[in-house]
């Protein structure tokens, strides 16, 4: 079970440290149009104001990013993703299961929050910053899995 913390923090963490740019310049106030967070601007049809756009955002980007490590490491232990690629921990096995994850996020999730398909309400190509976001969080993660490297990964 504790290798699934460890997942979940080291992906985590990898997503807070994409999401510094886009921190400081809302620490700077001249945070429109973030580079890296996705801005959601209508959650369930509600539109939100400045800062709760930042907040919201902030708040799905590092929860999707932990989930993303957490999962993984989910159902590597579990072997359900061993029988997709039978190379646990291995980049491109993650960047498969990162790609995995943005299609659920973008094909479920997204439309259960009211924002469209792929997000497409909330912009033209939030698509594909959600997609090259999930490719540098997967490519930390790998990262992050061969520097701590412990025994149980």
């Amino acid at each position: 079970m504790h290798e699934i913390f460890l997942g979940a923090a080291i992906s985590g963490l990898m997503g807070f440290l994409i999401a510094v740019p886009a921190l400081l310049l809302e620490a700077s106030r001249r945070g429109k149009n973030l580079p890296i967070v996705s801005e959601i601007k209508v959650l369930w049809n509600v539109k939100l104001t400045e800062s709760e756009v930042f907040a919201v955002s902030l708040l799905l980007h590092l929860v999707v990013a932990t989930l993303v490590g957490g999962l993984y490491v989910l159902f590597v232990r579990s072997g359900w993703w061993l029988i997709v690629t039978g190379a646990p921990f291995e980049l491109p096995s993650i960047l498969l299961f990162t790609v995995v994850t943005w299609l659920v996020l973008s094909v479920i999730i997204f439309p259960i929050l009211g924002m469209g398909f792929f997000a497409s309400r909330e912009g033209k190509w939030v698509w594909f910053e959600m997609l090259v976001t999930h490719v540098l969080i997967a490519v930390g993660f790998w990262l992050g899995v061969m520097y701590y490297h412990p025994f149980f990964f």
